[in-house]
């Protein structure tokens, strides 16, 4: 029979909250958190801007259909929406606005195509 042996604190010292850590995260788990925000952004980046794309596209054509108009509007909203929610959620975690400057950018660019 073997005695179970206890398990050690993976880190002993205490994490200060901050505004910039407001949940007392480790500086691994920040790294780790912020590498899979810019995926998540850059990927949904890359989607938001092929849709705004299709739609610059579609709306070129004189005599596009109106109601695939109202679709690739809706699907321009929702990235917009989702990016704009992404960056928000970051904000929360981690205690900065990087990423919802990085989306107003984001969004402005894709104004001016």
């Amino acid at each position: 029979m073997t005695n179970p042996t206890p398990q050690s604190p993976v880190s002993d010292t205490t994490i200060p909250s901050n505004k910039h850590n407001p949940f007392n995260l480790t500086t691994d788990i920040r790294d780790s958190l912020s590498e899979v925000f810019c995926a998540a952004i850059h990927s949904h980046k890359s989607d938001y801007l092929t849709r705004r794309h299709w739609l610059a596209e579609h709306l070129a054509k004189e005599d596009h259909d109106k109601k695939h108009t109202e679709v690739l509007i809706s699907l321009c909203d929702f990235s917009e929406r989702l990016l704009k929610s992404e960056a928000q959620t970051y904000k929360a975690i981690m205690g900065s606005d990087f990423w919802i400057e990085e989306v107003t950018k984001i969004i402005q660019e894709a104004e001016t195509v």
